[in-house]
């Protein structure tokens, strides 16, 4: 299938996914989801002779996020993988689904993705950011478009500084003539940090852009990442913390159900029916926190005078669960701020 459309008339919107690692095939198809989920109102409403409220399936006012001018979401998506191997899994993958968005799978040819994109998503390793933009056909071809990284402890600054050096490639290549990144076009970086539950759409994703940033393509940023979860807007100081409390905790709630889990088996239970109990308890805890209730008040409701909570929140406290949890938080943060020096 061609990246690029031959066909007279306006191409398709396209958004190219470089790198369709875990993060990457968790938005890619969660945005699958949101869009058959969305074709299937409007069906539906259309049978009924209904205009139907435009609203995501997470609350959000999709007029709003779309604002009074119109949003051109993508209706094509083209996935960006390394090995043969993972091409193909992707592809059974992507077969078993019914959906309604185009998606071309593209192994080891990151240059023409590009080229074919109007929004590019950056989801390489962050040690890989070099070779995934350095090359100068990959920065030419990011001229005058949106890049959207969610590469943890990579900055702006940083992905600015990689494509500044893949102009100053094509000048040398050029005799001194300077590329300008595509004609004189800029490249508007926005970084945010979703996590793995964006497969279900049930991310937490945080944002912050450059400087040159327009409107238009911040609504098209919080549109992309509403789909498929809840969006804040933070500043790039408070993106380590963040990466950390909303990228990495999905692996601590996990291993803290892992856990649970450990000790319903001593006791006698089905990991597998155990494996429920925990998580739709942990789903429901979520959900009253997120009514307005809050933890401590919450932990007070549930732990009773002479009652058995009590008995185990105090095994908790001396094994000093709320230090080991705070240090665990500190000390990822502190990691994600260096993974982008890592670089190669």
């Amino acid at each position: 299938m061609a990246l690029v459309n031959g066909v007279a008339g306006s191409p398709p919107k396209t958004l190219t996914i470089l790198g369709c690692g875990t993060l990457g095939s968790a938005i890619l198809f969660g945005l699958l989801a949101s869009s058959a989920e969305e074709e299937s109102k409007q069906v539906s409403n259309g049978a009924a002779g209904q205009e139907g409220e435009k609203r995501l399936s997470n609350g959000y006012d999709q007029e709003a996020l779309e604002g009074h001018g119109g949003l051109q979401k993508p209706s094509r998506i083209i996935a960006c993988v390394r090995t043969e191997q993972s091409a193909e899994c992707l592809r059974k993958q992507l077969a078993a689904l019914k959906r309604t968005l185009s998606v071309i799978v593209v192994q080891g040819d990151n240059a023409r993705a590009v080229q074919a994109a109007d929004t590019v998503l950056l989801g390489c390793q962050p040690q890989d950011l070099d070779s995934c933009l350095g090359a100068p056909a990959v920065k030419k071809g990011l001229g005058g478009k949106l890049l959207i990284s969610i590469l943890a402890g990579v900055t702006i600054p940083q992905i600015e500084e990689v494509l500044t050096r893949a102009d100053a490639k094509a000048t040398a290549k050029t005799n001194g003539v300077n590329s300008h990144n595509g004609n004189g076009r800029t490249t508007s970086i926005v970084r945010a940090m979703p996590n793995t539950a964006s497969f279900v759409r049930a991310s937490t994703t945080v944002i912050t852009a450059c400087s040159i940033a327009t409107p238009s393509s911040l609504r098209l940023v919080e549109w992309l990442f509403a789909s498929i979860g809840t969006v804040t807007h933070i500043t790039a100081a408070q993106f380590d913390s963040c990466t950390a409390l909303c990228g990495s905790t999905p692996a601590f709630f996990a291993q803290f159900i892992e856990s649970l889990l450990d000790g319903a088996v001593a006791l006698g239970l089905k990991r597998s029916e155990a494996e429920v109990m925990a998580a739709n308890t942990m789903k429901g805890t979520a959900m009253l926190i997120l009514a307005g209730e809050r933890p401590e008040t919450l932990k007070e409701k549930v732990a009773t005078p002479g009652g058995s909570t009590i008995q185990g929140l105090l095994e908790l406290e001396r094994k000093a669960l709320r230090g080991t949890v705070a240090d665990a938080l500190v000390r990822c943060t502190a990691a994600a701020s260096v993974l982008g020096s890592k670089q190669v």
